[in-house]
């Protein structure tokens, strides 16, 4: 399902997913079969600058969720100039990106157990120390919510350096604790 975050000015959400007995129906006329255990909506996307609607259906490839349909419904014919600027791209890496950030925060709240964010962080006990890097996720991401320097912040509530939050970060990443960070971002 496509949220108002995963679009790029000025498309909005219109209908997130559609109606299952639509959906059905566009499956059916694009060819395309739908077991039960496939996760797949269709969505509804408008422009609110042209009034142009898209109906997308997002499903899952070998890299995640994927734009797996297309639909552009309307009286009105489509350019291939028009059909160049649907953003697409923007849309799809935003829905895996906010996936990767719902997948890595449950990881994290799982395996920091319950009050992941009471007392000292301490330090890690090795590369592999788990649970100190899932309470570390769960205090960055709570940081990061309301912070544009996180790892700035949560380095002067923990008294440590930035840079030492920072390669504590790099491995929580590493272990699918955190979401990939922004290329090009220091905080």
């Amino acid at each position: 399902m496509i949220s108002d975050r995963d679009l790029p000015e000025p498309w909005r959400v219109v209908a997130s997913p559609i109606d299952q007995g639509k959906a059905t129906q566009l499956d059916a006329a694009a060819g395309l079969q739908t077991g039960i255990e496939d996760p797949v909506s269709w969505d509804l996307i408008e422009n609110a600058e042209t009034g142009r609607r898209l109906m997308l259906r997002m499903g899952v490839d070998d890299g995640g969720i994927a734009i797996t349909g297309l639909y552009v419904p309307g009286p009105d014919s489509l350019g291939i100039g028009e059909l160049r600027n649907f953003p697409l791209a923007a849309i799809e890496s935003a829905v895996r990106s906010r996936k990767a950030q719902a997948s890595a925060a449950v990881a994290a709240a799982v395996m920091a157990g319950p009050d992941p964010h009471e007392g000292p962080l301490g330090n890690p006990g090795g590369p592999d120390d788990n649970r100190f890097y899932a309470r570390l996720a769960m205090r960055y991401l709570r940081v990061a919510a309301s912070s544009s320097r996180p790892a700035t912040d949560l380095a002067k509530a923990e008294g440590v350096t930035p840079r030492t939050v920072q390669r504590w970060t790099a491995r929580a990443r590493q272990l699918g604790l955190l979401p990939p960070g922004r290329p090009g971002r220091s905080s």
